[in-house]
């Protein structure tokens, strides 16, 4: 039988406004690189979806199936992040990802929430990293003493 090793990850479960769970370790290079890219690219996708609507003229049917086209697109970017297939459509249910909240559309206030949330996380880690990397270091120069008197010859 296998010996069990446990280890903290780092990784932190969110309950996104009561409808959807996601895992993610906000500290995360991986997760971070994948949440800037996100972003970058959906910040695009909001500069062309006001360009279509623009070139639509007011004409409601064109920007509707726009508005549709673009919050699959959307949808696929958030599962992405997340890697979590259809985790978008749990977080928006039947909402458009495009759909004013507070002023934004609904997919940058996810955004801001987790960038707040990776911010924090990293403020957290940098004051919790410092004590025990010097007792760490202090320990590891303590044993490196140790063995350098045991094994230096007199």
């Amino acid at each position: 039988m296998a010996k069990a090793l446990n280890f903290d990850t780092g990784v932190i479960e969110y309950d996104i406004n009561g409808a959807a769970t996601v895992r993610f370790n906000p500290t995360d290079a991986e997760f971070v690189e994948r949440f800037y890219n996100t972003f970058k690219t959906l910040e695009a996708e909001q500069d062309e979806l006001q360009e279509q609507i623009d070139a639509a003229d007011g004409d409601g049917e064109k920007i509707l199936v726009v508005a549709h086209a673009r919050d699959e697109a959307m949808r696929g970017y958030i599962d992405t992040l997340f890697v979590q297939e259809g985790i978008a459509n749990e977080i928006f249910s039947g909402m458009n990802c495009y759909a004013l909240a507070d002023g934004m559309p609904v997919w940058v206030n996810l955004l801001f929430a987790v960038a707040e949330e990776i911010e924090t996380a990293f403020n957290e880690q940098g004051k919790q990293h410092d004590p025990r990397m010097k007792k760490l270091s202090d320990k590891n120069a303590e044993l490196l003493a140790k063995y350098k008197k045991a094994t230096t010859k007199k």
